[in-house]
């Protein structure tokens, strides 16, 4: 069983991911080794969920971006592996070692939540709808 850095974890609905992102960033919890290496590609991801190729390219990106997931390595060989922040590890010595370690090392690239500074709607500008 492996432990994680759960307050991180409890943020996960701050960043606006689809439902197939959630599923494959399941997947790939499920799936890693201690510190978050993975030995699946995206399409064996794919074939656990079956969500087809552009599906599963889109979410695999958007938890690229948002930093959740790190890809290393070009074009059919991409190798992903979960930020080192939200992976699981064999005990809490383990964990402080590896994220001091990243960390040290300029390994820890940021988690990025989405802004949203959008005004507020103004007063009046929506209709009221009766219902039944």
């Amino acid at each position: 069983m492996l432990i994680t850095t759960t307050g991180l974890l409890g943020m996960l609905h701050q960043l606006d991911l689809t439902p197939t992102a959630i599923n494959v960033l399941s997947v790939m919890f499920r799936n890693s080794e201690s510190g978050g290496s993975l030995d699946m590609k995206q399409a064996e991801i794919d074939e656990v969920l079956g969500v087809g190729q552009a599906s599963m390219s889109r979410a695999m990106g958007l938890l690229v971006d948002r930093g959740l997931v790190l890809r290393s390595g070009g074009g059919r060989g991409h190798r992903y592996s979960l930020h080192p922040a939200i992976a699981g590890y064999t005990n809490e010595g383990e964990m402080k070692r590896e994220l001091s370690e990243q960390q040290a090392l300029g390994n820890l690239p940021p988690i990025h939540v989405p802004d949203y500074n959008r005004k507020p709607p103004k007063p009046g500008s929506g209709r009221l709808h009766a219902v039944a």
